[in-house]
């Protein structure tokens, strides 16, 4: 008898990544440190190390560093094993970073400079994805096309709602420099999914995990698998750390949704629960497991 949590399992899991950033040469650092196809490879082994039914890997944008062609093969070379093994989607959208046209080139086999917003469905979970890269800027935002499209898509609900992925956060975020290159008209966006089936934003850009709100929908912001920006560091400075990175494992339940933090580098472990005290909770009923567990002994 194993141990039921007295918590239903969530209905979805999804692998949130963003900003790998990585760069067209094999042999390049970003920054001259960072080694980002490394990060992202071991980004991804954590992953599939986690012991979840991964529904989606989704990754928020700055795919690649400078929109080189080749970083976005290096992204298919790197991504698509794991997906096969998974057997999940991969969802993957636009960020500052890169260049739209070898990003739909490379990715999706189309000879376009359009956005390349999509929309995939898992098993009645709607995500989807919308560019909000500004081309020859770094600041983001929409075009009122885009607006239009997301409309007509969210004016059906679906099964188990919607997950809107995309690179800017549409929170404040503390830093001064990073303000400068927000995502241009929140307050339009917020009124976009007002009232629809959005259930969480999910998005990237930051370099740091944060949380906030978009109305009443919850904004979740994966941290770099590539670099880290130092929090710890005055709100004026933009410092770049190799560390502590990380990936967001986003469960997706009936009444909630739940983000928890995963950091890429694996740290030394020891169990939490003794075997014994593992099996013995396993013969308990489960209508009694919670008094058992959590009565204080004296």
């Amino acid at each position: 008898m194993a141990l039921s949590g007295g918590r239903p399992a969530p209905t979805h899991v999804i692998a949130h990544l963003s900003d790998p950033h990585l760069l067209g040469s094999p042999d390049g650092r970003l920054a001259g440190r960072i080694d980002t196809a490394e990060q992202l490879r071991r980004a991804l082994e954590r992953v599939e190390s986690c012991g979840e039914t991964i529904d989606a890997l989704v990754i928020s944008g700055d795919l690649a560093d400078s929109g080189e062609p080749a970083a976005y093969e290096r992204l298919l070379e790197l991504v698509s094993p794991v997906v096969e093994r998974l057997g999940c989607e991969l969802v993957v959208t636009g960020g500052n970073h890169d260049e739209r046209h070898p990003l739909a080139q490379v990715l999706f086999g189309v000879d376009d400079d359009a956005p390349q917003d999509r929309v995939v469905t898992v098993r009645g979970l709607r995500i989807i994805t919308l560019d909000s890269a500004v081309p020859g800027y770094h600041h983001g935002g929409f075009s009122d096309d885009q607006y239009a499209w997301l409309a007509k898509e969210l004016a059906t609900e679906a099964d188990h709602g919607t997950i809107l992925v995309i690179h800017h956060a549409p929170i404040t975020y503390r830093s001064p420099v990073m303000q400068l290159l927000d995502f241009d008209d929140v307050d339009r966006l917020r009124e976009a999914i007002k009232g629809t089936d959005v259930r969480a934003v999910l998005s990237g850009h930051l370099h740091v995990t944060s949380f906030g709100m978009l109305g009443s929908v919850p904004v979740v912001v994966a941290g770099g698998v590539s670099y880290v920006d130092d929090v710890g560091a005055p709100r004026e400075l933009l410092m770049g750390v190799d560390g502590p990175q990380s990936w967001n494992l986003v469960e997706i339940h009936t009444d909630e949704v739940v983000a928890t933090v995963v950091p890429v580098s694996q740290h030394e472990t020891w169990p939490a629960l003794s075997e014994a005290v593992i099996d013995y909770m396993s013969t308990v009923p489960p209508e009694q497991q919670r008094e058992v567990f959590s009565r204080k002994r004296t």
